[in-house]
């Protein structure tokens, strides 16, 4: 049998690994706009409702960031991007989509929404909480920059309900920390962790990213010794992946020589950690996730909500979200975002509507990311036999020794865990096959 999927690469060059949803944004147009505003004026069938914001705000722009973000805006331009968000949540209650509806999870990403003062953060969450109730939120969470957390910030979100926060550490080596561009110690990290603690948190997620240029074995397995003698309720290892529009790649094409591991070695080091996880206690749940309490530990955001194909409300510059089959996403800059806002529209740059094939396929490719398929609930919701459906793409995961199937459960083996990524365009449907991922 010939694969249909490419051999593995050893270097680290130019190009997409992490797969966020399907199909691929390229095939995203302002041409089904037409279609989301149809979506938001149907009554919603029951089922589970997101909200995620997109805070742009960080103190400088790492080497290997691929998000729209904005280093050091004034308090003016936070303010102006705070009411343009109020203004955006107030535009979308008014469509039936969103009538009745109450959030199940909150979650607030970036940029590094911790650069918010605390007058500005109690700001935003109390009138987003005036605008709609937040009885019914089960998990709300805030991703920090070490460097930007103090206990009056972590006091106000704790206050504000925030229930779990993601620390994005990246590595524990000052050195590595300098040279990839971020603006905070191994001290500033450490303290980040204990401030939270000390504030009342008791769901901590710390963000590890294997490759950074410069790391090495040695360096990087230090670094994650150093993370579980802090015993973060979950650990997050993400692989680096060289993207267009990073500073990184921008400084290599203008002829800057840079030392990244290559994708093989990003791999073992991601094993390794997993088995110092494991050997602590903790579950591996994902191709990026630890958990040191499984009993009660959730992802209700995206492993619950959104890649089980239920609603998520995107607000915020270039944020993307679902409704009712649709995708969209909203405008790409400062500028556009805030100016669609004054004018007293939606802020939208591009949807797509999903086929029936392409709602499978999206769920499909994005529940494998936890390890693990159940055949029955693609026959409950889909009407399909899950195994016959992709017999081909199993087949070719068996021989590769990706995939073992019992009982009706598709589950990734470690190998294929560590390159869950890779493999996920195997489900892709023939015109989204090597496509420009954004």
């Amino acid at each position: 049998m010939t694969s249909s999927i490419p051999a593995s690469p050893v270097s680290t060059a130019v190009g997409n690994y992490f797969v966020a949803n399907y199909p691929p944004f390229s095939c995203w147009t302002p041409a089904h706009i037409p279609n989301y505003l149809q979506a938001l004026s149907r009554t919603p069938k029951p089922g589970m409702l997101g909200l995620y914001i997109h805070i742009p705000f960080c103190r400088q722009r790492c080497h290997y960031c691929y998000f729209r973000v904005y280093p050091r805006r004034t308090r003016q331009d936070i303010a102006l991007y705070i009411e343009s968000v109020l203004r955006e949540l107030s535009l979308y209650l008014a469509y039936p989509a969103l009538q009745g509806r109450k959030f199940s999870s909150v979650y607030f990403g970036g940029g590094s929404p911790s650069f918010l003062e605390p007058d500005q953060l109690r700001r935003l969450f109390e009138a987003l909480r005036e605008q709609t109730p937040w009885d019914e939120v089960e998990e709300c969470t805030v991703e920090c920059e070490p460097g930007t957390v103090t206990l009056e910030k972590l006091q106000v979100l704790k206050e504000m309900g925030v229930t779990r926060l993601s620390l994005g550490f990246q590595t524990l080596n000052d050195e590595l920390l300098r040279q990839n561009g971020r603006d905070n110690t191994v001290a500033d990290c450490i303290q980040a962790f204990r401030l939270a603690r000390q504030a009342g948190f008791d769901e901590i997620n710390v963000d590890l990213l294997a490759g950074l240029p410069g790391e090495t074995s040695r360096s990087w397995n230090r670094t994650v010794d150093q993370a579980l003698e802090l015993m973060p309720d979950c650990l997050t290892m993400y692989q680096l992946e060289l993207t267009y529009n990073s500073t990184l790649y921008a400084s290599m094409k203008a002829g800057r020589r840079l030392r990244l591991p290559t994708w093989p070695a990003k791999r073992r080091w991601v094993e390794g950690a997993f088995r110092k996880c494991e050997e602590a206690g903790y579950l591996v749940s994902s191709g990026y996730m630890a958990v040191r309490n499984p009993a009660w530990w959730r992802f209700v955001y995206t492993v619950e909500d959104f890649w089980y194909g239920n609603d998520l409300l995107a607000l915020g510059e270039s944020a993307f979200g679902h409704f009712q089959g649709v995708h969209y996403q909203n405008a790409d800059t400062f500028e556009k975002y805030t100016t669609l806002l004054k004018e007293g529209k939606l802020p939208l740059r591009r949807a797509l509507r999903l086929r029936p094939e392409e709602k499978l396929r999206r769920e499909v490719i994005l529940q494998l990311k936890t390890g693990t398929l159940d055949a029955g609930h693609f026959r409950q919701k889909y009407q399909i036999e899950l195994l016959d459906h992709f017999d081909a793409q199993w087949r070719e995961l068996r021989e590769r020794g990706s995939i073992e199937i019992n009982e009706g459960a598709i589950v990734l083996t470690r190998e294929g865990l560590l390159e869950v990524d890779r493999l996920l365009p195997l489900f892709y449907l023939p015109e989204h096959v090597g496509v420009r991922y954004t």
